[in-house]
């Protein structure tokens, strides 16, 4: 072959070799950064059993608010360790979890624009039954939208801009900078008495030292068959206790009376009595050791359990409540109060006629 056709394969050759690293398929990336995404991935609702939430402070009393889940019963730990609303905390787990947003920025010199570095933020830590975290965020100022806001993961660099405003489930309405309390009103459980009167066998009322007693009873009654014939029947009914009488009550009443007193709503949460040292005064601050003013529930085979009514917080205002068995002391509005007590006085003159 000749020299000529030579170069000229070699030319075709270079031709063909640059067309092919033109046209070759690249292998592109993407860039998750440019789309919204779901902020808090790969935890469910039901991983969460303890949630902090708290805000860096040069103060000695720290700003901070902790809720703990007990088999199926949220409790503020920084609150007398009260039950918590379920509804509240649910709204909070689902808005933090459904969360989504993009980045707005990925450099800490724009932590102060957004209020988010670990100073200026509001902690929130998702931790699970172990007590390690799931997730550790750090939320910023609020978005341009009230519904949105900003966030990013502790530690990290990210910031997100998102759909979700958390602050605002948080009771916070201001600027996230100058938070100095975490406000927990929002969702403290004020349903201080909660008992299931169909589980109860024995219900008490004491009144100024006088005693009120009912119990649930079964009776054999006759009943009217689909065939007309007749037969006995086993049924429940609430009797008043007097002496060694079991005097029969008018059952609309009773329920009545049960429904004012297994379902006591206060006002406020203010103290919790308990074994220490510190508690040995509560009673009598609270008038509360030498009641005479008690709800008393027992079920069958379970232990007494008493509702302890003290002295008025305030004249003409309410009374202060103790649920022993929660150890809780509540502000009792005076009309509740009242709607318990006049029972006192009135079931035993609705006997069966």
């Amino acid at each position: 072959m000749k020299e000529k056709h030579l170069y000229y394969l070699a030319g075709v050759f270079v031709v063909l070799l640059i067309i092919y690293f033109i046209t070759k398929p690249r292998h592109t990336t993407v860039n998750l950064d440019e789309f919204v995404q779901t902020i808090v991935f790969g935890v469910s609702k039901d991983d969460v059993k303890s949630i902090d939430i708290y805000k860096e402070s040069s103060e000695e009393k720290p700003i901070k608010m902790a809720f703990k889940k007990v088999e199926d019963q949220w409790h503020i730990t920084t609150k007398y360790n009260c039950k918590a609303q379920e509804s509240s905390i649910d709204r909070l787990l689902e808005a933090i979890l459904e969360m989504t947003g993009k980045v707005r920025s990925s450099d800490p010199k724009h932590f102060e624009k957004y209020k988010i570095s670990d100073e200026l933020g509001v902690h929130l830590i998702l931790k699970d039954e172990a007590d390690k975290p799931l997730a550790n965020l750090i939320f910023g100022k609020k978005g341009e939208e009230q519904s949105a806001g900003f966030v990013r993961f502790g530690g990290k660099e990210k910031v997100y801009f998102v759909d979700k405003n958390i602050l605002s489930n948080l009771s916070i309405h201001g600027e996230v900078d100058t938070v100095t309390v975490l406000k927990d009103n929002s969702f403290i459980e004020l349903q201080a008495v909660d008992q299931d009167k169909d589980e109860l066998e024995i219900v008490g009322l004491v009144a100024n030292g006088k005693q009120m007693v009912i119990k649930k009873i079964e009776k054999e009654v006759e009943v009217v068959n689909d065939d007309s014939t007749t037969s006995m029947e086993k049924q429940t009914a609430w009797v008043l206790l007097k002496g060694k009488q079991e005097i029969e009550l008018e059952q609309k009443e009773v329920d009545s009376f049960l429904g004012d007193v297994t379902n006591i709503r206060a006002q406020k949460v203010i103290d919790r009595i308990g074994n220490s040292l510190a508690d040995l005064n509560k009673n009598a601050k609270y008038g509360l050791g030498r009641a005479r003013n008690v709800v008393v529930f027992k079920a069958p085979g379970g232990q007494q359990q008493n509702v302890v009514f003290g002295k008025e917080y305030e004249k003409d205002k309410g009374y202060f409540m103790h649920v022993q068995y929660d150890g809780l002391v509540y502000h009792l509005n005076k009309s509740t109060y009242d709607k318990i007590f006049k029972w006192a006085e009135e079931l035993p003159k609705k006997t069966k006629k």
